[in-house]
């Protein structure tokens, strides 16, 4: 069943000048891009536009995340399995240029759509004239960032969108700095037969039928339930970010150049990836594994002034794994 999530709109992958932003989901359709980020001391969470940030200054994760209905057609590489023997992480070999291929044109519309919506709100829309790809679907969904900075704001935020997780208020003697919630978007079954997208819809298109102006048409829909959830904890100038994304019943594949390397650690009885991304001076790691009660796909990245060892990370990761991630 494909899932449908958060959509990394467009992406700049140079060296260490990462854009930033996760975009929320935008093509319903037949896969989920996400990209990991954020080096911030010297600027703030990356660029490419959350809620239409600008970029950030200190390059880190940007790690295309693809989450797919079906197997990748692509050469294995290396591979998470759930307990049934089913493929739920893979990663492939890809150049970037692969990578940026059947990018959403979703960055033309993000600042009528970000405008539109206040902190927080879900979007949908329906755009004339684009075309739709395969299994996709003509209403799309996007949402406008909210970083709260209190930690019991964000609790109540995590409890409030029925989130399958809880994250900590401090995280291997960081703390808390900010969190973000973010929806979970339906799959093409649920909006095709669900009477309230399917309203939604018909509403958007009865507005694109009366006005020949634009080809943009969107509308606040309010969410319920957690598709994602990060949360950034910081000491002095170093800083964790973590990361949960929701499966729902879909795989994630995760794009990985040659120089690249990804390794699988046993951490607290679950398979763990160390992830090392190679951009010259600018290389970093992190770490990614899969939680399968909860069927979310979690990463962990350490930067700043003093970033930890891997050692430290997995140590890290494991007291995370023991807490319920």
């Amino acid at each position: 069943m494909e899932r449908a999530g958060i959509h990394s709109g467009h992406q700049d992958i140079k060296g260490a000048a990462v854009h930033e932003e996760l975009l929320p989901g935008i093509n319903v359709t037949d896969q989920v891009m996400t990209r990991i980020r954020e080096m911030e001391p010297v600027r703030k969470r990356g660029g490419i536009r959350f809620a239409g940030k600008t970029a950030a200054t200190s390059g880190m994760l940007v790690v295309t995340l693809l989450i797919a209905a079906s197997a990748y057609a692509a050469t294995e590489y290396i591979q998470i399995r759930n307990k049934a023997g089913e493929v739920k992480v893979q990663h492939i070999l890809k150049t970037e240029e692969e990578q940026l291929q059947g990018v959403s044109p979703y960055h033309s519309y993000a600042p009528k759509l970000m405008n539109f919506a206040k902190p927080g709100e879900q979007v949908v829309y329906f755009v004339r004239g684009e075309p739709i790809n395969a299994g996709g679907s003509m209403l799309q969904f996007t949402h406008k960032q909210q970083r709260i900075t209190e930690y019991a704001a964000f609790l109540d935020q995590m409890k409030a969108k029925s989130s399958p997780f809880i994250f900590p208020e401090t995280a291997g003697g960081y703390n808390f700095k900010y969190g973000e919630v973010q929806p979970l978007y339906p799959t093409k079954d649920v909006i095709d037969n669900d009477p309230v997208y399917q309203q939604a819809l018909s509403e958007l298109i009865g507005e694109a039928k009366k006005d020949k102006t634009r080809n943009l048409f969107m509308k606040v829909m309010p969410w319920t339930e957690t598709g994602s959830l990060n949360a950034q904890y910081m000491k002095g100038g170093a800083f964790i970010n973590l990361w949960a994304f929701m499966m729902n019943g879909g795989n994630m594949t995760v794009p990985q150049k040659p120089a690249d390397k990804a390794e699988k650690i046993k951490v607290e009885g679950r398979e763990v990836i160390y992830n090392y991304v190679d951009y010259g001076p600018n290389s970093f790691f992190y770490l990614t594994w899969y939680n399968e009660p909860k069927d979310a796909y979690i990463q962990l990245n350490s930067w700043g002034d003093r970033v930890m060892t891997k050692e430290q990370l997995l140590k890290l990761a494991g007291e995370l794994i023991k807490g319920g991630l």
